[in-house]
């Protein structure tokens, strides 16, 4: 073996294994999050038969819109790339909305769940965002707390969408403010934590 065909091998060998996609990592840790949801929290009745129900729809289809909305952000690299926190806003002005549809009588604003609520969504939202932290950490990250952030806020909103599998809650004002709350208390823990686990 000649000194060319020894250092191609050489570099041969330094060739990082193959990692599992991003979206393969987050697509695990939903599917761990519907499991413990099947397991410790249960189905709500009905719930198949319910889903094209407004309020069920809504409940479903908002946190589904949050988690889509934060993950293209999420996969952008480009170090010069501004990617905007308006998710984050947006989540705030959802909230405010609920408190308002309180005041005025839209709804039980406290429900009989609300504690529940607030630490299931976190609770479900764990496995989707340690997935999510696992596949970041291999890759530099130049704005390590906006991607904690965004990782944050998108298993939030995806858990928040889990989570309504077995809530019964349909007022509109509890689901915009407490739903709200609990994506936006992931996105401000998912910020911490990539500032502190993203770093470059």
């Amino acid at each position: 073996m000649d000194t060319d065909e020894l250092i191609a091998a050489l570099a041969a060998d330094d060739v990082p294994a193959k990692r599992p996609h991003l979206l393969w990592r987050v697509a695990f840790g939903l599917a761990v999050s519907l499991v413990l949801l099947l397991v410790f929290w249960g189905m709500r009745p009905g719930w198949p038969g319910m889903l094209m129900m407004a309020p069920l729809l809504v409940k479903q289809s908002l946190p589904i819109l949050v988690a889509l909305a934060a993950w293209p952000l999420l996969r952008r690299s480009d170090p010069e790339a501004q990617a905007p926190l308006w998710p984050l806003w947006l989540l705030a002005g959802v909230s405010a909305a609920g408190w308002g549809l309180s005041v005025l009588g839209g709804g039980d604003i406290l429900g009989q769940t609300l504690w529940a609520c607030l630490l299931s969504i976190p609770a479900l939202a764990l496995p989707i965002a340690l997935a999510l932290f696992r596949g970041l950490r291999h890759r530099v990250e130049p704005r390590p707390a906006r991607s904690g952030l965004l990782a944050g806020l998108f298993s939030g909103g995806a858990a928040a969408a889990v989570y309504a599998v077995h809530c019964d809650e349909d007022s509109a004002a509890f689901f915009l403010l407490w739903y709200g709350m609990a994506i936006v208390l992931c996105g401000l823990v998912g910020r911490m934590a990539g500032r502190r686990w993203l770093g470059v």
